[in-house]
C-alpha cells in the first residue's frame, strides 16, 4: 500500500502543511500512522479526504462543521464524492462476496488481488471494519452451518489474520509508549477481535504484545509477574468458554492482588452486552461494544478511571 509524506500531502491537495497539521491536531481531520522514522504517513484515503474537506471549506464552510459532516457520512464504499470509492463499478457488497468467494475456493491469486485494491483505495481501518471481518462472520457463519469444511474456514481466517498482522509494521513500537498485552482467553481459538483491538490501539499510540490463541495460564501468570503490564485484554467468542473461565479469571485477580501489581484484566468478546466488573474481582472487567473505541476504555482503566464507554475486545 502506497503512503505519502506530509509534503506530498500538500502538493497533492494544496493545503500548506502547517494548515495540515493543524485540521489534524486540532479537528481530528485525519489520523495518519506513522513511518518507522516517526513523520506521518497517509494513505490516499487520506489525501481525498483533505481534498474533500479543502472543497467545502472553500465553498464557506466552516472547517470543524465539514469535518463532523463526513464523520458523520455513512461509511461506504459506494460513496463517490469523497475518494472515487468504487473500482471498476464494483461496490462494496461485492467486493465482500467476491472475496468470499475467492477464499472458500482457496483461490489466494484472486483474493490477494481484490485486497490489493481496496487498500490502494482506502483507509485500512474501512478495509478492517467494513470488508474482512464482515467476510469472515460469514465464513464462520458458513462453517458453523455445515455448508464449509474445516480446512476452507482456516484458510480464509489466516489469510484474514495474516493482512491484520502485516498491519502491524505501519506502526512503531517505542518503548516509551504503554504497553497493552493482548490475547485470547485460555481454550480460544478465534483472534480476530483481540487483533483488531490490537490494530487500534497501536494507532492510538499503544505497544502491543500480543500473546495469541489459547495461551497456557502458566504463562498469564508469568507474565504479570515478570512484566506488569497495565492491562491485559482477553477475548472470549462464547458464552461456555467465558463461563468456564470465570474461576481462572478471579485466580488471576487473587494473584494480582497479592502480589501488588496494578495490572487490570479486560475481558470482551460478542458475548459480552454490557461494561461491568466481574463478580467476586477487583481488578476484572467485562467490556462491550466496538473495537475502535476500546484503546480509549484500556487507557482510562489502567488511569483508574471509571464509567468509560462501551468497547469490544
Amino acid at each position: 500500500m502506497r503512503f505519502y509524506t506530509i509534503k506530498e500531502v500538500s502538493s497533492r491537495t494544496g493545503l500548506s502543511t502547517q494548515l495540515i497539521r493543524k485540521w489534524e491536531e486540532r479537528y481530528g481531520a485525519v489520523e495518519p500512522s506513522r513511518f518507522p522514522n516517526g513523520y506521518r504517513a497517509y494513505t490516499r484515503q487520506d489525501v481525498d479526504t483533505l481534498i474533500w474537506l479543502k472543497q467545502q471549506a472553500d465553498e464557506g464552510t466552516p472547517i470543524h462543521l465539514a469535518v463532523q459532516a463526513y464523520k458523520d457520512r455513512p461509511l461506504s464504499l459506494a460513496d463517490d464524492s469523497v475518494s472515487g470509492a468504487r473500482t471498476g463499478g464494483i461496490g462494496v457488497e461485492q467486493y465482500r462476496e467476491r472475496l468470499c468467494e475467492a477464499l472458500v475456493q482457496l483461490d489466494s491469486v484472486e483474493a490477494l488481488k481484490l485486497f490489493d485494491q481496496l487498500v490502494a483505495l482506502h483507509h485500512v481501518d474501512f478495509v478492517l471494519v467494513e470488508v474482512l471481518q464482515p467476510v469472515l462472520e460469514k465464513i464462520g457463519a458458513l462453517w458453523e452451518a455445515g455448508e464449509l469444511s474445516e480446512f476452507q474456514e482456516h484458510f480464509g481466517s489466516h489469510f484474514i489474520r495474516d493482512r491484520i498482522l502485516a498491519w502491524k509494521q505501519l506502526y512503531s513500537g517505542s518503548d516509551d509508549l504503554p504497553l497493552l498485552v493482548t490475547a485470547c482467553s485460555p481454550e480460544e481459538r478465534h483472534e480476530l477481535g483481540i487483533l483488531m483491538v490490537g490494530h487500534f490501539a497501536m494507532q492510538q499510540g499503544f505497544r502491543v504484545f500480543h500473546l495469541g490463541t489459547s495461551p497456557s495460564e502458566k504463562g498469564i501468570f508469568d507474565c504479570i509477574r515478570k512484566v506488569e503490564p497495565p492491562v491485559i485484554a482477553f477475548s472470549s467468542s462464547s458464552q461456555e468458554l467465558l463461563e468456564g473461565k470465570l474461576g481462572f479469571y478471579r485466580e488471576l485477580d487473587r494473584f494480582i492482588a497479592w502480589s501488588g501489581s496494578q495490572t487490570k484484566i479486560v475481558i470482551g468478546g460478542r458475548v459480552i452486552v454490557e461494561d461491568a466488573p466481574v463478580k467476586g474481582t477487583r481488578s476484572c472487567f467485562y467490556v462491550a461494544g466496538n473495537a475502535r473505541e476500546a484503546p480509549g476504555k484500556i487507557r482510562r482503566l489502567a488511569a483508574g478511571e471509571s464509567g468509560a464507554g462501551r468497547v469490544t475486545l
